[in-house]
């Protein structure tokens, strides 16, 4: 594996399967026709579920959206091709009605979202993570598509289908974006 000037080298580890999917993952805006199986979606909404939970609380929630949805969702938000293109999209919302928490609900989702864009990397899929939380020009759309009730939130949706683009995979740590025991310039 290549590293670029700058990136602290991957030395001779073995990479294991899940290393690769982890560092194979990129954001995937174009999809092939291909179908994907619901037994596959259903692979990546368990990795999803999967995911740990602040307090064990588990306010995630999941609304599967098949390509007919997919298609009326792009009729109403300006990012239109990867719910066009895509096979499966994943909304990933927090019920908050009577969470004790505070924010935690943003991290208990980012968790199961990321869990699904890596398990589509290993299942041989490109993923999108679609960010609506706290985006003006998307979270009004998205909530009044999905219905989604007062105390009910969304995070992001993952599109998923087979990458009709080729990305290469993260080579390393970009050294510039780290800082050891405190923050410096």
């Amino acid at each position: 594996m290549k590293v670029a000037k700058g990136n602290a080298t991957m030395g001779v580890l073995q990479m294991n399967e899940t290393l690769t999917s982890i560092l194979s993952r990129r954001s995937i805006r174009r999809f092939t026709d291909d179908s994907v199986c619901e037994s596959t979606m259903r692979l990546v909404l368990a990795a999803g579920s999967a995911a740990p939970s602040a307090c064990a609380q588990f306010p995630v929630r999941f609304i599967v959206l098949n390509r007919e949805r997919m298609a009326a969702l792009a009729e109403r938000v300006e990012q239109k091709s990867p719910f066009q293109q895509g096979q499966w999209a994943i909304a990933v919302c927090a019920d908050t009605r009577g969470y004790a928490n505070g924010l935690a609900w943003i991290e208990d989702c980012a968790a199961a979202m990321e869990n699904m864009q890596i398990a589509c990397a290993s299942l041989g899929l490109g993923s999108l993570w679609y960010g609506v939380y706290a985006r003006p020009a998307k979270e009004p759309q998205v909530r009044e598509f999905l219905k989604l009730p007062k105390g009910v939130e969304v995070l992001g949706i993952t599109v998923m289908g087979y990458a009709a683009e080729k990305k290469e995979p993260t080579s390393g740590v970009d050294m510039t974006r780290v800082r050891f025991g405190e923050w410096s310039e």
